[in-house]
């Protein structure tokens, strides 16, 4: 048996709170290191959460010979600095979503990984829930037969007139930021889009900002980012496929991804972001016209387990099976086993296809992805 990966995680926020919790149920996982941008922060960071040594330099962490692994965390124009040092020390890496604040990070960083030779992830890991990976081998297994299409939309009301539901995400507000409801919302969609469907070859969009103002104890935020996108979506296979992203409509209806073809149709639905706890796929092929039910697939019990992972994919914590299950992948490449996945060349496809849809719905035109 190898010895085990040691991680370094960056950020005491998502970082420490999610991503912790989810390395420690891995075997052949030690979570070393936290790492914050002051000593005494990333003192007590260490301290709460258990972690042996803590860091208030990410670079530090980074050329850290005892570090295998390290998680980036933040948003996205800190990760770049963070992501580079990581690879430029040989560091396998993790890194959030979105991928990148603009194409150019992007780029630089795909070719950091790639003259690196690790393994690095992009925290994409929608495609690792149950419902969805089960969904994904009955398309891949004919249930549906021929595909013909899907809609994908993830609309919720993170901002609203009346309150801002999620404070510690104000940083959206500000394009400089890389944040907008297409890149933010829409990237964790478009990656399950590419996972099922390979990659886009076109696209044309729509993308606008409603809701101009946001309360925040007793202030008022002030977006400047698109707070809704619509995406129309060509696969290089000719599939085609449909994208909404809202993060301002009240009564939204969550998360929701339809996929039909000539046999019948399958759906995957969650009242927010999915996790393995709450997602629940329906699926019909009852090819009557106007028929609409859609009756309960039960998602099977070896989707609800992996090798290594002592996650329970039934507790209710935030994506704890579904991002055990990505760093179960990472864990496993890195020993030699397997492959990665959603990995940077991924992260980066999607990221073309995100600035695409910007140039798309400024020039009010189909934009092709270059191959």
């Amino acid at each position: 048996m190898p010895p085990p990966l040691r991680v370094g995680i960056i950020s005491a926020a998502w970082g420490a709170k999610a991503h912790l919790p989810a390395w420690r149920s891995l075997d052949g996982i030690e979570v070393t290191a936290i790492c914050t941008s002051r000593p005494e922060t990333a003192a007590k960071a260490a301290a709460d959460y258990g972690v042996a040594r803590a860091f208030h330099d990410f670079r530090e962490m980074a050329a850290d010979p005892d570090i295998d692994i390290v998680d980036c965390g933040t948003r996205p124009p800190l990760r770049y600095d963070m992501v580079m040092a990581a690879l430029g020390a040989g560091k396998h890496v993790y890194n959030g979503i979105p991928f990148a604040k603009d194409l150019s990070d992007a780029r630089a960083m795909t070719d950091a990984w790639r003259k690196a030779g690790t393994v690095a992830v992009v925290d994409a890991f929608m495609q690792a829930v149950p419902a969805m990976v089960q969904m994904k081998a009955m398309v891949d297994a004919g249930w549906l037969g021929e595909v013909f299409g899907a809609d994908i939309a993830f609309e919720v009301p993170l901002f609203s007139a009346a309150q801002t539901n999620v404070p510690g995400y104000v940083w959206f507000a500000d394009p400089a930021n890389g944040a907008s409801a297409g890149r933010n919302l829409g990237s964790h969609m478009l990656h399950l889009l590419v996972h099922f469907f390979g990659p886009v070859a076109s696209v044309t969009a729509d993308q606008s900002l409603a809701l101009r103002a946001w309360p925040l104890d007793g202030e008022t935020i002030r977006p400047a980012v698109p707070d809704r996108a619509s995406l129309l979506l060509r696969h290089a296979s000719g599939l085609p496929t449909r994208l909404e992203a809202n993060w301002g409509k009240i009564g939204g209806e969550g998360f929701r991804f339809s996929v039909w073809g000539s046999k019948g149709r399958l759906e995957a639905r969650a009242p927010v972001f999915p996790m393995a706890h709450d997602t629940r796929l329906f699926g019909t092929r009852d090819a009557a016209l106007g028929t609409a039910a859609m009756d309960e697939i039960m998602v099977e019990a070896d989707y609800r387990a992996v090798a290594g992972c002592h996650a329970v994919a039934e507790r209710p914590e935030t994506g704890l099976f579904a991002l055990a299950s990505i760093f179960a992948a990472m864990r496993d490449a890195i020993n030699g086993e397997g492959m990665a996945a959603p990995d940077f060349a991924q992260g980066l496809h999607v990221q073309e296809v995100v600035e695409a849809a910007v140039r798309a719905s400024d020039e009010r035109r189909w934009v092709d992805i270059q191959a």
